[in-house]
């Protein structure tokens, strides 16, 4: 009634709601802030007594970066990996003066699962939760409730850091964090003077679809490994000499006209630093338990509210400037294939429309327009469904059980050519070495050495959780015979 609609638009005056937005009846729920905030007190810091890794220093007081973990659907056997991978990196690879925290909300994997972790590794802030309340409440939980450095790495569960299994140790990728905080210090801005936000870690598509200038040529800086934030009002580096390292760095704005091929940005899928406070001035995800909002938009409208506000960087990390490669400007990469736990196509959804996309913008109002009065959002049984999680979780559990189901014989057929690529290794190993050179043409010129290291090679990957090529694209989707993924 208009005594409702009167009192959501005076509630926008405090953050609570879209005047806009009330008349298609999207109503993002009043008590999504006090929500978080009392499940973020069940939040605790975790100590096990054996940990797979025992971190140097635990718990972190004064953080520069915090690295955020979002896991669900029963996935705790990928976070174990992505988990272990970067506490070894953060405490092996990057400069020691990096100090960084853990946040980690399990998404209702359920308690047996989830104990695992806890028992495995030193975490500031834990929360695994009872139920799956949604990529949106556990995504603003980490960036709002649990983390407090001022930057934030998104990695999901399922965000690998690239090992020298798969790709070259450079000097730039083993400080990758540490040169991505450094350089969005140095408030760098875009062509349109939209300032840079954050650095993307990982294999990204926008040369694609994106060109100049939202695409920007590459630049040479030279960056301060020293120019970090710090939560410490009191703590002094100006004595301390800098460290400077020369880097090749390229800006990306979005094209948020409506003309975009693609809502695009590494917000909520992975391998992306933001500083934080540009993220919480963003404000939060919609589709938390309450809110009346599409689930299949939660990313592409986050990604575009972004855009609308902040470019970002890629930095080369390699001996390349490729951006879809992983050698190139990535230090993270999928490795959750064959596992996804939504479905990326809006076909068959209820209620489906760009518009959800344009929520919470200026643009929504007249996007609705250009597009004409027959344009629907949903009917009100639909948007009680969205606010009810029903349509949410019932149509994900479905796509889970699907995919498994679809790919059983895929992983099988994976678990094969892992034992064939041990069994390889052995014989490399085992076999006398002038044969392997007679016998195998493109290890001919290989001395006794080489042989032995490329059986070291093929072994530690068979054994790795390193995805093996020819079976998902970079979104973990099963490709076909002609390398071409299969819509999901």
């Amino acid at each position: 009634n208009i005594f409702q609609v009167f009192f959501s638009c005076i509630t926008f005056l405090f953050g609570s709601a879209l005047c806009d937005e009330v008349e298609f009846g999207i109503d993002l729920g009043q008590m999504s802030d006090f929500s978080r905030f009392m499940s973020s007190q069940s939040a605790r810091i975790n100590n096990p007594i054996s940990p797979t890794i025992r971190r140097k220093k635990f718990p972190e007081q004064n953080p520069h970066v915090c690295l955020a973990f979002l896991s669900c659907c029963k996935r705790t056997d990928i976070l174990n990996h992505t988990l272990a991978a970067a506490i070894r990196h953060m405490e092996e690879d990057e400069p020691k003066h990096l100090r960084y925290e853990i946040a980690w909300v399990d998404n209702g994997s359920g308690t047996d699962l989830t104990e695992w972790i806890l028992d495995s590794y030193q975490i500031e802030q834990a929360l695994p939760l009872q139920q799956n309340t949604g990529l949106a409440y556990g995504m603003n939980l980490l960036i709002q409730n649990l983390c407090t450095a001022p930057y934030i790495l998104l990695l999901e569960e399922d965000w690998l850091y690239l090992d020298d299994i798969v790709t070259e140790q450079t000097k730039n990728r083993k400080a990758a964090i540490t040169i991505a905080i450094a350089l969005t210090e140095m408030n760098h801005t875009g062509y349109d003077n939209r300032k840079v936000m954050g650095v993307f870690l990982r294999p990204e598509t926008y040369s694609s679809f994106l060109q100049f200038p939202f695409l920007d040529i590459w630049q040479k800086t030279s960056v301060d490994l020293l120019n970090l934030p710090s939560n410490n009002k009191d703590e002094d580096c100006s004595a301390e000499e800098a460290i400077s390292e020369d880097i090749n760095f390229q800006i990306i704005c979005a094209d948020s006209s409506t003309n975009a091929k693609y809502i695009w940005g590494s917000y909520t899928n992975g391998a992306g630093l933001y500083r934080r406070s540009s993220l919480l001035e963003i404000g939060r995800m919609y589709g938390e338990p309450g809110d009346a909002f599409h689930e299949r938009y939660v990313e592409g409208n986050y990604a575009y509210r972004a855009g609308l506000k902040y470019c970002h960087a890629a930095i080369q990390l390699g001996s390349c400037q490729d951006l879809p490669s992983l050698h190139c400007t990535a230090a993270f990469y999928h490795i959750g294939g064959g596992r996804g736990t939504r479905p990326m196509k809006t076909t068959n959804s209820k209620c489906a429309s760009e518009l959800w996309n344009f929520v919470g913008t200026p643009i929504f109002h007249r996007y609705h327009k250009m597009m004409g009065p027959s344009t629907k959002m949903c009917s009100k049984e639909e948007i009680q469904e969205l606010k009810e999680l029903k349509a949410k979780e019932q149509d994900a559990a479905h796509y889970r059980q699907e995919v498994e189901e679809r790919n059983r014989a895929v992983f099988e057929e994976m678990q094969t050519k892992r034992d064939e690529m041990v069994q390889q290794a052995r014989v490399l190993r085992e076999v006398d070495k002038s044969i392997i050179r007679q016998h195998v043409s493109w290890m001919s010129m290989f001395t006794d050495e080489e042989i032995l290291k490329e059986a070291d090679k093929i072994e530690r990957l068979a054994r790795s959780p390193h995805p093996i090529g020819g079976y998902w694209d970079s979104h973990g989707r099963l490709l076909q015979k002609d390398n071409k993924a299969i819509e999901e």
